[in-house]
């Protein structure tokens, strides 16, 4: 899939918001009665939306050729 440059970076945003969503619920919840399981899930996804910042974020450093 080609992405533009402006989608990535809508993107990138849209991923750095859930991510501050997550750690946030981890940091306010952990001590509130959460459970392993629900820790372990918010773990694992926040990890994973990482992975996929860091990708897009690397993608939007590779310069694009314009077309004329």
């Amino acid at each position: 899939m080609n992405l533009s440059p402006k989608a990535m970076r809508f993107m990138v945003e849209a991923l750095e918001f859930r991510i501050a969503a997550y750690q946030n619920q981890l940091d306010t919840e952990t001590g509130e009665g959460i459970s392993d399981d629900e820790i372990s899930d918010l773990t694992n996804d926040l990890l994973f939306l990482e992975s996929l910042l860091q990708e897009l974020q690397k993608a939007l450093d590779v310069p694009v050729a314009k077309v004329f």
